[in-house]
């Protein structure tokens, strides 16, 4: 009955974030539940011959997360959750994790429903900015925390640091020897058009171990077709590699997020969207290009929101392949071309629109921030 209720409480909002379709769940002890969602969230004992998705755990592991004190996206990483079926509707889990545990009072959210984009601060203030030299590069060490907090972040303003992981250990690490610390460690990759249904549950994903996929990347010879190559997106750092990286100190500790791996060959790619917080973005190996756009551009490239309550955005203009007719406004949009090298380290404030492509294999980690700037905040230097 203890599992059942959790389970009952895990999917008591799950209209509320989009979540809809059938879940089996497998436990230790030979315990099977199925719920549907959101049409009806009453927990059903035995196994559904339909089921989109199927998650086997311990019991003792999905009551710990239930319970708040341990995290979903760790666990699968370290191979304590396995996950079949449909993957694209299983990445909403640590959303519909949050809301059980956490609350909230956002509107309901429809799952892959596009939503109008909302305006942001940030487009009034990239607005004001002068960006005609383009994108910023320093050296990190010439950079001290009281300029980037003045000059860059409190203005919205992205900056390249170069040189800003030379105290990282992976970054002195050759990808075998990386991989030595992945062991069993689990990832969600990215296969078929899944540029063409971005932040899209119909994407196409696949779990697998961050050994195999490496393996078979490196058998690849990049994109096939007009497909990109697989990729293995947005990831969470495992905990065998916390110790390999280094917290940016542009930020407070506490205002990062968990970090987030982004792993894969040439030809990878990140159609044009926007995020709703500050980013870090740093390059470990191999090099990718970004195009950004400012946040005032918001209506000229065909935003759309994932949420009513705004957060990430995806585009319908592609840079790629310009749609003058529809998007006649875009011809005034200057995209700034960013190219990152291994130990660089990109700025990117909250509100930017970024497209990101591999340029060779390629390994990134995030930090997202929980900061936003707001008007009583800003100061533009």
């Amino acid at each position: 009955m203890l599992v059942q209720s959790a389970l009952s409480s895990l999917f008591a909002r799950a209209n509320e974030v989009g979540v809809a379709g059938t879940f089996q769940f497998v436990f230790s002890g030979q315990q099977h539940f199925w719920v549907r969602a959101p049409a009806c969230t009453q927990v059903h004992a035995g196994m559904h011959s339909q089921a989109d998705v199927t998650i086997a755990m311990d019991t003792s592991v999905f009551l710990a997360i239930m319970q708040g004190q341990s995290d979903i996206e760790a666990l699968f990483a370290q191979g304590q959750l396995k996950i079949d079926g449909r993957l694209g509707l299983a990445t909403l889990l640590p959303r519909l994790v949050s809301r059980a545990l956490h609350g909230g009072d956002g509107e309901r959210v429809e799952m892959d429903r596009r939503y109008p984009a909302r305006p942001r601060f940030s487009e009034q203030l990239s607005a004001r900015l002068d960006m005609r030299g383009g994108i910023e590069r320093r050296t990190a060490r010439q950079l001290s925390v009281h300029e980037f907090t003045t000059r860059y972040r409190a203005a919205g303003k992205p900056l390249v640091l170069s040189s800003a992981l030379d105290d990282w250990p992976l970054a002195k690490m050759s990808m075998g020897q990386a991989l030595e610390h992945f062991a069993d460690v689990q990832g969600i990759s990215r296969h078929g058009h899944y540029a063409d249904h971005a932040f899209s549950s119909e994407r196409e994903f696949k779990a697998t171990r961050v050994v195999d996929f490496v393996a078979g990347m490196e058998e690849a010879s990049g994109p096939t077709g007009d497909e990109p190559a697989v990729y293995m997106g947005n990831n969470q750092v495992p905990q065998q590699w916390l110790q390999l990286i280094r917290f940016p100190e542009l930020f407070e500790r506490a205002q990062y997020i968990a970090p987030r791996f982004w792993l894969g060959p040439k030809g990878t790619l990140t159609p044009l969207h926007r995020d709703d917080s500050d980013n870090l973005f740093a390059q470990v190996w191999g090099e990718k290009s970004m195009l950004l756009a400012a946040p005032h551009h918001r209506e000229a490239l065909g935003s759309w929101a994932t949420s009513p309550d705004g957060g990430l955005e995806g585009c319908d203009f592609n840079p790629d392949k310009p749609n003058w007719e529809d998007f006649p406004t875009a011809r005034n949009v200057e995209f700034l071309p960013v190219r990152l090298r291994p130990g660089d380290l990109l700025f990117l404030p909250e509100g930017w629109f970024h497209q990101v492509t591999s340029l060779s294999t390629s390994l990134s980690i995030n930090f997202w921030t929980r900061s936003v700037r707001v008007p009583a905040e800003a100061c533009v230097g």
